[in-house]
């Protein structure tokens, strides 16, 4: 197989009167999920076997395993990773203004996530995990995939994932299931949005929902996608609120000027 050429041109043949279709995971609810992760573990089994199939990933997925087959990655390998020493995540966590949200999301997602068994995740712009917090007995299972604290989850380290392939993509991005590119993923699911600073434009990190593929639920990708946007106003609103202190503290200092003055 050949990095230049799209999988589902090359492993999702099946007859040539069969279209091959991307599951479209919008359209599915809970009551899918087990005959959804079948026909992904179809899917990813004839991607990297050279047989044939009936179906094909989703453009999103078939954009990343791309990209994973092009630097090398198996599917066969560890999401295990170096993790980032405790006063290196100390210093990304006091250097992110991630870290002004993390009370917010804590009192309006860990609630959320808990009772649904699933666990929240905030990255740096590097995929580098900087907190995680959520349904507990699911963090101890994360423990076992490497979604921890101080844990890197871009496409290079750990394949195609929600953090990852959000970043990749740079758009809010649903990975279910046998669509990870790594086997050790497919029994999870995942949902994650990029948050950008509201000042600049520049990419701050990812916010995402993870949990046992049997967690699936297709809304769960507005919701992270609601909640980084919510994420942004806030900041914005902060921004907005500093500049107006500082005008007020500098109003009366700036009348006492003559000519032009430049606050800096």
């Amino acid at each position: 197989m050949t990095a230049s050429q799209p999988v589902h041109n090359l492993c999702f043949t099946g007859s040539p009167t069969v279209k091959t279709r991307p599951l479209d995971l919008a359209r599915l609810n809970a009551q899918h999920n087990a005959e959804t992760s079948r026909a992904l573990h179809g899917l990813h089994e004839a991607a990297f076997s050279g047989e044939p199939s009936r179906g094909a990933p989703r453009p999103v997925i078939d954009a990343s395993w791309q990209r994973m087959m092009r630097i090398g990655l198996s599917p066969d390998q560890s999401t295990s990773s170096v993790l980032l020493e405790s006063g290196e995540l100390e210093h990304r966590r006091r250097a992110t203004l991630l870290g002004e949200l993390m009370p917010s999301l804590s009192r309006g997602l860990v609630s959320i996530v808990d009772a649904s068994m699933q666990v929240m995740v905030v990255t740096d712009e590097e995929g580098r995990v900087l907190w995680r917090d959520g349904n507990q007995a699911v963090i101890r299972r994360a423990n076992g995939i490497c979604l921890e604290e101080g844990a890197a989850w871009s496409e290079g380290t750990t394949g195609t994932n929600a953090i990852g392939t959000a970043l990749a993509a740079a758009r809010p991005v649903q990975v279910h299931s046998a669509e990870h590119f790594v086997r050790t993923l497919h029994n999870w699911t995942c949902a994650a949005a990029p948050v950008h600073d509201p000042r600049d434009g520049r990419l701050l990190g990812i916010i995402d929902i993870s949990g046992p593929d049997s967690t699936f639920h297709p809304a769960t990708l507005g919701l992270v996608d609601s909640v980084a946007q919510l994420a942004v106003s806030e900041l914005r609103n902060r921004h907005l609120v500093s500049i107006e202190r500082l005008r007020a503290v500098a109003a009366p200092v700036l009348c006492q000027v003559g000519g032009r003055a430049l606050v800096v």
